[in-house]
């Protein structure tokens, strides 16, 4: 209804493409995959083979208002003091011209 809405000329064309990715990839996937492409306003069958593609990594799309949340990996840290920049003194040891001392 959203690609026809916008006007898609190619709507026959990509009808059968969308028919094609689902026998590929599983009427639920290719259902799921839709929701997310009508979600993002994404009318062609290229972007629901994108997303497909995608699988899990496609992203979710929130309401205005929610956090967004993404999970992070574990990393080791350092202290602040392993950062510290240290500087060591030394006698001055230059030589003044004329001076060999």
């Amino acid at each position: 209804t959203g690609a026809a809405a916008a006007g898609s000329a190619r709507l026959g064309t990509e009808l059968g493409e969308l028919l094609g990715l689902g026998q590929a990839h599983g009427e639920q996937a290719l259902l799921d995959a839709l929701a997310r492409a009508t979600a993002f306003r994404r009318w062609r069958a290229e972007d629901v083979r994108s997303i497909l593609a995608a699988g899990a990594a496609a992203p979710r799309p929130r309401p205005a208002g929610e956090a967004l949340v993404v999970e992070l990996p574990a990393v080791p840290t350092r202290s602040l003091a392993d950062y510290a920049i240290t500087t060591t003194t030394e006698p001055d040891t230059a030589v003044v011209d004329g001076d060999a001392s």
